[in-house]
């Protein structure tokens, strides 16, 4: 893509987002571990803000539940989320720099995978034990590569952000994970109770009696990842002060001051009670 292809695209960006932004997004290098609900929906924004380099990663398929949340369509059921968010990406820019791995997050080939520079996008699905493995070896790889790490979470209305800047920071997760080796046992440590929505609590519970009972997940909570990531990132890797953690309950957003103030009471009330059925 020319010089004079790419200013055209991203002139409407002319006066809202600085030269010094458009040249981070142009040249830094997105590694987006799991393509599914809160890593696709990254791609679009970074796409048509200005990125450019991209390494999508994901093993999994598209399947017929994805589509209340993910960015798919019929035809793409049964294709490699990370090859076909890969034709997206293309279809905005088709010169930009596309690399695709369908074997997902490899422990044994991570480490090989990242450089100095990359901001790691890490929506790897923890929901077995092969994904616990693969985001513990994410963080540990981006750790001794040096580079910044956003983690996602979209619980129910709730979408839960982290910045593991590990520029700075010396140990992956900032040392909370420890013996926490189950899905269940790495999100209790990754996700604070106090981020928790109280719609979620019924569905902890039930799954507390049956962890094979998939969770609940909604297209407004993915998507909300993608409003944030540009403004979040930009500001981060340019070594500006920002949030390292983010909750934005979209429930709470739209009810009334007084009514959010009282849902958000009675969320955090319902915790011990959370705490004592989920022991």
């Amino acid at each position: 893509m020319s010089d004079a292809d790419y200013r055209e695209r991203t002139v409407r960006n002319e006066g809202l987002l600085r030269p010094d932004e458009q040249l981070i997004l142009r040249d830094t290098r997105f590694v987006v571990a799991g393509c599914g609900s809160t890593g696709g929906a990254v791609l679009a924004p970074l796409v048509r803000s200005g990125a450019r380099r991209f390494v999508l990663l994901d093993p999994g398929t598209y399947e017929l539940n994805n589509l209340n949340r993910q960015d798919a369509f019929r035809a793409d059921l049964g294709r490699n989320k990370a090859e076909v968010q890969a034709e997206r990406l293309s279809a905005v820019d088709p010169s930009a720099d596309i690399e695709v791995h369908p074997e997902g997050v490899l422990p044994e080939t991570i480490d090989g995978l990242l450089r100095e520079g990359d901001v790691v996008i890490d929506a790897v699905d923890v929901t077995t034990p092969a994904g616990c493995d693969a985001k513990r070896a994410l963080h540990e790889a981006a750790c001794r590569r040096r580079v910044l790490v956003l983690t996602a979470y979209d619980i129910a209305t709730t979408q839960y952000l982290e910045l593991f800047d590990y520029r700075q920071m010396r140990s992956p997760f900032a040392g909370r994970l420890k013996g926490a080796t189950s899905s269940d046992a790495l999100l209790r440590a990754l996700v604070p109770p106090l981020a928790l929505p109280r719609r979620i609590f019924p569905v902890l519970t039930l799954r507390r009696r049956d962890p094979s009972r998939s969770f609940p997940q909604l297209a407004m909570t993915s998507t909300l990842l993608g409003a944030l990531v540009v403004p979040l990132l930009l500001r981060a890797i340019a070594g500006h002060k920002v949030r390292t953690r983010l909750r934005v309950d979209l429930e709470e957003l739209v009810l009334p001051p007084g009514f959010a103030f009282v849902e958000r009471l009675r969320a955090v009330a319902g915790l011990p009670g959370l705490w004592w059925r989920l022991r």
